[in-house]
């Protein structure tokens, strides 16, 4: 027996030494993993945005102001919905239950799911944009302005047989690339009546960042190179390189670029859609609101305001030559002006609680609403 035992214990010892290395090493590349992973979910709620964020006292205490309600539970309320890699547009949202966000399995925020082919007496609508049209910040699912807008066509134009759907194609950070990357490729093949777009502030904050919108990666697309590199880096490979082409500039995009950019986009999704009417809604932001502001909403100002401004101007004037049939620009970024400094808007820079969102579903409503008859009228 002893001399089983000394043969024995090497190999016990070797397998032993083994098993605590690649347990070691297991732990040493999930605590890799578990870093980068933790950092990019504290950005999934508003509350964690809120603890993370440099902010004055005001900025950070009194964001009910707001909403409808102080009973929130900010911990719940979605900001930076998790992504998946998605063909050709890089990320977007993940399918299932992302705090209060529903994404179904077409990747929109929605409670329903898409039906395919498109029901009879069915008015579809998609909407794409940014965080703004993805409703980073709305207390509910029911409070987005997707869902928004859904409600008062139903409440306001529906007839008998005839009932409107609003799904909400949209994802934090995108610009107006992956937007016509998602109308040419997807949105056009699932029987849209009618997109909609609440846009054109992202391509201005890539713009100031010095990133090219027509070529560039968004904060999720890095998000995944990360994680690849750290993968990479763990078993010995050699990282992913940046590329020359979508480093960003040391200064931000000219004014004119950033509007021809924007445009070219237009046109391109407008001929995908062959037919299908688009409009382009400007979204609201702070920079260029003539709001009367609160002090909490002046905290908020950006360095970068007379930028936006020169941008949007831009934009405005760019998307409002463009002469397709059917494609048409309304300009919603002063849908606020007419409120005071005791109507806390904006929840920051670009994004809104229920106030804001009911504001621009009801605006975009309209707008909408006589193109939807006159089109219902000759059908």
């Amino acid at each position: 027996m002893k001399k089983l035992i000394y043969i024995l214990l090497p190999s016990l010892v070797l397998c032993a030494l083994v098993a605590l290395g690649y347990w070691a090493g297991l732990y040493t590349v999930a605590g890799r993993f578990d870093k980068v992973i933790r950092w990019v979910e504290q950005g999934e709620t508003l509350a964690g945005v809120l603890a993370v964020t440099p902010l004055k006292d005001e900025q950070r205490n009194h964001y009910a102001r707001a909403y409808t309600s102080s009973a929130l539970d900010i911990g719940s309320i979605s900001w930076s919905v998790p992504n998946q890699p998605t063909p050709f547009v890089g990320t977007a949202p993940s399918p299932g239950q992302h705090q209060n966000a529903h994404i179904n399995s077409w990747q929109m925020r929605n409670s329903e799911e898409l039906q395919m082919p498109k029901p009879e007496g069915v008015y579809r609508i998609f909407l794409t944009g940014g965080s703004t049209a993805y409703g980073s910040g709305a207390p509910s699912q029911e409070q987005t302005i997707g869902s928004l807008l859904n409600d008062l066509l139903n409440k306001n134009l529906s007839k008998p047989g005839l009932r409107y759907e609003v799904f909400t194609f949209a994802n934090p950070a995108w610009a107006s690339t992956q937007e016509r990357i998602a109308i040419e490729n997807y949105l056009s093949e699932l029987q849209p009546d009618l997109v909609i777009s609440l846009s054109g502030n992202n391509d201005v904050f890539w713009a100031d960042a010095g990133r090219n919108v027509l070529w560039f990666s968004a904060f999720s697309d890095d998000y995944f190179k990360t994680l690849a590199n750290t993968g990479l880096k763990t078993a010995g490979r050699k990282e992913l390189q940046d590329l020359p082409q979508a480093r960003p500039l040391p200064q931000p995009v000219p004014v004119q670029t950033v509007a021809y950019r924007l445009e070219k986009n237009v046109r391109l999704g407008a001929y995908a859609l062959q037919g299908v009417d688009w409009v382009f809604f400007l979204q609201p932001t702070l920079s260029v609101s003539k709001k009367s502001l609160s002090s909490r909403e002046k905290d908020f100002l950006s360095n970068s305001k007379e930028y936006y401004v020169h941008c949007y101007q831009a934009i405005a004037a760019s998307l409002s030559g463009v002469s397709l049939k059917n494609f048409k620009f309304i300009d919603l970024s002063g849908v606020f002006d007419r409120y005071g400094a005791e109507d806390d808007m904006f929840l920051d820079q670009f994004h809104f609680g229920d106030k804001g969102n009911a504001v621009i579903a009801q605006a975009i409503h309209a707008s909408l609403a006589p193109k939807i008859e006159s089109s219902m009228r000759k059908n």
